[in-house]
């Protein structure tokens, strides 16, 4: 017999073990109620030979993110107290005469310009006297230049010694009487004149009516309030600063207000005053802000929320604020090492400019991830796309 036979001879043999071994283990689930249990038996076996089959699961590609570098620089800090708008002027234009209201064109909520009228009152009385006053004087001219005349014919005949001293003197006091007397007129013609322009009462400065103290028909005391006004083109921010920050405050400091009633709105200005006197209650002091306001969009009387920075510089660890991560009440940033993302805790301290101070484990030009990273896990792989 040669070696192919041999070989033959010697698998027929396994081959035999092998079904004596499986007819010895399901002789047991061949008898009766014991079938079931071979046809599980093969399940099981089939089950096992296909997960043994499977291949392992590839591992997850990189996820892309955006870094940006862990910055060292000058810091100061800040803090956001709530204050009110108010106009940069604001007053309550009242009448200068007493007069009834014949004319009132404007109303609450209004724009006005420097000089546009606000309301004219009644001037027939006050024509009359002007009309009056112009007769006399012109009557006064007459009279005047008829004393004059005769002042030179007395004074040609005092030197000729045809009239006596008296007669001179006399000439002479009624032409001074009647000279007065012109001059007493043309005060008087400028105090009706005054009178009828102050009866257009004209707006004192740009600005905006907010309220209306009178109407047509209505009579006016002189002094009497006509409308209320607000100059909205710059406006002042009083805010109650504690006594803590007051001294590191200084005039031309600069601020930043954001507004309940703006939203994303942002409007920068400067400390203009530091009231010296405190609140005795609350231990605060009035500090005023200047804001420019161009277009008018920020109103008086909204709330503001607004941002001083207070105390000395210092060196401090900056990232952008879209660094920070919140997970479980915590603050994190992932670090990125190697291509793996790696999570490290920190405490934030200042805000400024859309940077926020950190202190923790975490070093000057370290990459931190600012975009991406809020579904991140320590230890993913990532893919750096570019810096923002």
């Amino acid at each position: 017999m040669d070696a192919r036979d041999d070989r033959l001879v010697q698998d027929e043999r396994a081959s035999a073990r092998e079904m004596t071994m499986i007819r010895t283990h399901l002789r047991p689930w061949t008898r009766p109620g014991g079938r079931w249990l071979a046809v599980l038996w093969l399940i099981a076996t089939a089950g096992c030979s296909e997960q043994q089959a499977a291949q392992t699961p590839p591992k997850p590609p990189p996820v892309p993110v955006r870094v940006a570098t862990v910055e060292r620089q000058d810091v100061r800090r800040s803090v956001t107290l709530v204050g009110t708008v108010e106009p940069w002027k604001r007053s309550i234009v009242a009448s200068e005469l007493a007069g009834r209201v014949v004319n009132f064109p404007v109303k609450a909520g209004r724009q006005v310009r420097r000089g546009e009228l606000l309301a004219r009152l009644d001037t027939d009385t006050l024509m009359i006297q002007l009309e009056s006053a112009t007769a006399s004087r012109a009557e006064g001219v007459v009279r005047h230049d008829q004393a004059k005349l005769d002042l030179e014919r007395i004074k040609a005949l005092f030197e000729k010694e045809a009239v006596t001293r008296k007669e001179r003197d006399d000439a002479i006091s009624e032409e001074l009487a009647l000279r007065r007397r012109l001059t007493q007129l043309d005060a008087e013609i400028r105090r009706v004149r005054d009178r009828i322009k102050k009866s257009r009462i004209v707006a004192p400065f740009d600005g905006w009516i907010i309220e209306e103290h009178t109407e047509i028909g209505q009579w006016v005391e002189e002094g009497g309030p006509v409308v209320e006004m607000v100059d909205l083109s710059r406006l002042q921010l009083e805010v109650p600063v504690p006594e803590r920050f007051v001294p590191f405050l200084r005039r031309g400091d600069p601020i930043t207000a954001v507004f309940d009633g703006l939203p994303g709105f942002k409007a920068t200005g400067e400390v203009f005053s530091i009231v010296a006197q405190a609140d005795r209650a609350a231990r605060t002091f009035p500090v005023k802000m200047e804001i420019p306001n161009p277009e008018f969009i920020i109103k008086s009387g909204m709330v503001a929320r607004v941002t001083i920075t207070v105390g000395e510089t210092y060196q401090a660890l900056v990232v952008p604020k879209d660094a920070l991560v919140l997970k479980g009440g915590n603050q994190f940033v992932f670090l990125i090492e190697n291509g793996v993302a790696v999570q490290q805790q920190v405490k934030p301290g200042i805000h400024t400019d859309g940077l926020v101070e950190v202190s923790g484990d975490l070093q000057a030009g370290m990459d931190v991830v600012v975009q991406g990273n809020e579904r991140l896990l320590p230890g993913q792989s990532v893919r750096v796309l570019n810096n923002p």
